[in-house]
């Protein structure tokens, strides 16, 4: 949650729900002001939609005009609340009308919708023309942490959501299309799967970090 890369782009996540949405206002701001043309994409969860740094980040962008993408990933639930109870009205995206700025929903087991979705956010935001909110549908298939008992939800919407899982939706439509064959993809797959595994295990291997290093990257030099 609190990793982030500024080389190259990624502001990183806090552990504030909404938080992110007033810096990717900033950063954005940052990028009219540099005229660097670059798009800030800021990510959050339906949670962050009752927020108020949700509303005052939006306005701000929208305000401003600022090169931002918000995208709400509205994966149903908000730890154990449901996303319809937490927010009012018909859908976090067309919060967008309040503002003056286009609002979209997408299926957000879609790969290429939301690609086509994003990409013309990006441009527009791009082309001078501010900020866009997009509000994709997905599903969480596991509980919040570990000791979630789920007991807010029933196993037959569990199941009716993992049959639209994203990935097996975008492998069946890629063979479909002949973009690539089944053991090309089991490759990716694979190559993926290995990846991940020598980083867990160059994680276990490694030293834990002095304690000096607590103040490291807290303080300006």
């Amino acid at each position: 949650m609190h990793i982030a890369d500024v080389a190259t782009g990624n502001l990183g996540a806090n552990g504030i729900v909404g938080a992110g949405i007033p810096i990717a206002a900033g950063a954005a701001l940052g990028s009219k002001i540099r005229g660097d043309g670059k798009v800030t994409a800021c990510f959050f969860g339906d949670g962050a939609g009752p927020t108020g740094a949700f509303h005052e980040g939006v306005n701000l962008a929208a305000t401003f005009r600022l090169p931002v993408v918000f995208v709400c990933e509205n994966n149903q639930y908000g730890m154990a609340t449901r996303a319809t109870f937490a927010n009012a009205g018909p859908g976090v995206h067309r919060r967008g009308e309040a503002y003056g700025i286009p609002g979209e929903l997408v299926d957000g087991n879609d790969v290429f919708a939301v690609y086509e979705v994003v990409r013309t956010a990006v441009a527009r935001a791009r082309a001078g023309e501010g900020p866009s909110l997009v509000e994709a549908h997905t599903y969480r298939f596991r509980g919040h942490t570990i000791h979630d008992p789920e007991s807010y939800r029933s196993k037959q919407e569990i199941e009716e959501w993992m049959r639209r899982d994203p990935i097996e939706r975008f492998r069946a439509r890629v063979l479909a299309a002949k973009a690539l064959e089944s053991a090309g993809m089991d490759a990716i797959d694979g190559e993926v799967k290995a990846e991940v595994k020598a980083a867990i295990e160059f994680a276990e291997a490694s030293p834990f970090p002095p304690l000096d290093d607590s103040e490291r990257d807290v303080y300006v030099e």
